[in-house]
């Protein structure tokens, strides 16, 4: 299903990246902490992702809990990165919430999920995330996980 080529490392550490419809997630200097959105509906699961990121030095442009949150604070916030639970409670799953945050405003994603059968694994491909982390996760996961794709094209 994400075999290690779908999030395979590309591009330098720390320089910009810009490729297809992404635009780049590093900020060039990396003297500003990266922005990241946190998309999940587990209110426990959310926090502690908040607290993974603060400690890791990242800046949370704020949590959502379903589609409709998440596209108004990236509208607002224009985080450089998403993190979203693919499965959301509310019409709008995280696949088909990845590929809106992608259109409207270029905004890549890594996914986060328990176990998924196979026909979401194919869906989630086709949204392009650049990263998958699977739950439960470990601080050292999830910060790896982001340094990846803060070091490959968009797509």
């Amino acid at each position: 299903m994400f075999g290690d080529s779908t999030f395979s490392e590309a591009g330098q550490k720390g320089a910009p990246v810009a490729s297809g419809s992404f635009r780049g997630v590093a900020p060039a200097d990396r003297s500003e902490p990266v922005s990241i959105l946190i998309v999940e509906d587990e209110a426990l699961v959310a926090s502690y992702i908040e607290a993974v990121l603060a400690e890791a030095g990242y800046r949370v442009a704020g949590v959502a809990a379903s589609g409709t949150e998440a596209l108004a604070l990236a509208a607002e916030r224009q985080p450089s990165l998403a993190l979203v639970d693919i499965r959301l409670t509310g019409p709008t799953d995280g696949i088909e919430l990845a590929c809106q945050l992608r259109r409207k405003f270029a905004l890549p994603v890594i996914f986060l999920s328990g176990q998924i059968d196979d026909e979401t694994g194919r869906r989630a491909e086709r949204a392009q995330p650049l990263g998958f982390l699977r739950k439960p996760f470990r601080p050292s996961q999830v910060f790896n996980a982001i340094e990846r794709a803060l070091r490959q094209p968009g797509g």
